[in-house]
């Protein structure tokens, strides 16, 4: 017991030490002067644009006092400018090595306030935090548009903003938090109770921004709207009625005699399952029912003519999917943004190539996902998917077959590698259809040897590496 004691205490001192290292200022250096010197150089270099100069300098001011004097963290936020410019002229490799020491500024900065070891004026320990958690905002935001990272970690790195920050937070997290969630969640990687969760911090986060920051309440105002705008994507199928009787109530308050209102409302709330004897929906009744068998179908036709992608996902779960294909492509038609493009594409070719038993237009359309969003693996998977299914179709012989069963084996190799969000489906599938790969012995007889470039047939049309059991 005394051992394991001695033991704890050895491992808190040495991440104590690490953690004051990081955080170490000058003010008690034998080489203050130098740091100081140091410094002031890469300040001045950085605000000529002289990234090459600052870059030394910066590095000799960092080793020596990363926390400057302990009253800023320009030696970490200064670090993150220096290496977001060399990223802009740096390989695939050193990008990542830049991108990594980034986000480890980030952290460190971070940590430092957190732990006092720098300070602001007027700031109190509250305050650090808080200060804390919106640079771990910044680093969320810089993982999501700049640096393309993985979703889980960015997610990650939002939550712990939040949660330092509090309703402090940056208006700048709302939005790229409220893509990861519904994203997440589209793809089964969240719960809904998570989702819930997530969206009641930020929309409480936003509403306090909007009330209490003068400077800032336009973004906070933008932000919100964009984010609730992501997340209606999804919020019939993670809120009950309760949820949308408080989001449209205060809609009806404001204008009870407005026809348009009223139907809104009423209609809202019954589509998403709140009962009819309710007494709020009998309030709204009495004065809908006058008009509302009139311009109910006005209504429909107007909301399915501007949100073809709901309606083509309504139709999908209702099984008619050649108007659910149709949907998507008018959806397509209107769309600009590239993320949401490559979702309709995918969902088209995931309906052909499923559903429709049209493998040749599937792979085109998710061919068409996967250039629209880069590292993205599940379309790579469908076509995988449709190889396998074609390969009895396609392969004629059981050696045609299984060389089909390789071609779909490498979508799968390619979605893994692309994307490590696809890595468990892919491998699962990989490990099924090994056990399909030609036999050894079959290939020598026809003349073949493993490595060799193979074609499949029919329309895949697919170059392959032969590997044999």
């Amino acid at each position: 017991m005394i051992l394991r004691m001695i033991l704890y205490v050895l491992i808190f001192a040495v991440g104590s030490f690490e953690a004051l290292a990081q955080c170490e200022n000058w003010n008690s250096s034998p080489q203050k002067e130098q740091a100081e010197n140091a410094h002031s150089n890469y300040r001045s270099a950085l605000k000529m644009g002289d990234f090459a100069l600052a870059y030394t300098e910066w590095q000799k001011a960092y080793g020596m006092a990363p926390a400057a004097d302990g009253g800023r963290d320009f030696h970490y936020t200064d670090g993150i400018k220096i290496y977001k410019e060399q990223i802009k002229t740096a390989s695939d490799e050193e990008k990542k090595e830049k991108i990594a020491k980034i986000l480890e500024l980030y952290d460190q900065a971070a940590a430092c306030f957190e732990a006092g070891a720098i300070t602001l004026p007027n700031c109190d320990a509250d305050c650090l935090k808080k200060r804390a958690g919106q640079l771990l905002g910044r680093k969320g935001f810089d993982m999501f548009y700049e640096f393309n990272s993985p979703y889980e970690p960015n997610l990650e790195a939002f939550l712990q903003a939040l949660e330092k920050s509090g309703n402090d937070v940056e208006y700048i997290v709302f939005e790229p938090v409220a893509n990861i969630v519904v994203y997440q969640y589209q793809q089964d990687k969240m719960s809904a109770e998570e989702a819930r969760r997530i969206h009641e911090i930020l929309v409480e986060a936003a509403d306090y921004g909007i009330e209490n920051n003068e400077q800032y309440k336009a973004y906070y105002e933008s932000s919100k709207a964009r984010m609730l705008a992501k997340f209606a994507e999804i919020e019939s199928d993670i809120f009950d009625c309760t949820y949308f009787k408080t989001k449209l109530e205060p809609m009806y308050d404001e204008k009870p005699d407005d026809p348009d209102v009223v139907k809104y409302v009423y209609n809202k709330l019954l589509q998403e399952g709140c009962d009819k004897e309710d007494s709020f929906l009998k309030k709204l009744q009495s004065t809908y029912e006058t008009y509302a068998a009139e311009e109910n179908a006005r209504l429909q036709a107007e909301f399915e003519a501007s949100n073809p992608g709901v309606v083509a996902n309504r139709l999908y779960k209702e099984g008619d999917f050649e108007n659910a294909v149709i949907k998507y492509q008018e959806a397509l038609e209107s769309e600009e943004d590239a993320d949401k493009r490559a979702q309709y594409y995918f969902n088209i070719a995931s309906i052909q190539g499923r559903k429709m038993g049209k493998p040749q237009e599937a792979r085109s359309n998710a061919i068409k996902a996967a250039e629209l969003r880069t590292n993205w693996g599940q379309p790579y998977i469908l076509i995988g998917d449709i190889y396998a299914t074609a390969a009895k179709a396609c392969g004629g012989d059981a050696w045609g077959q299984r060389i089909v069963i390789l071609a779909a084996i490498d979508k799968y190799l390619h979605a893994r590698s692309i994307d490590s969000s696809a890595a468990d489906e892919a491998n699962r599938k990989i490990s099924i259809y090994n056990a399909n790969l030609p036999n050894k012995d079959d290939a020598f007889m026809r003349g073949h040897k493993e490595g060799d470039t193979l074609k499949t047939g029919c329309w895949i049309g697919e170059q392959t590496k032969l590997r044999v059991q």
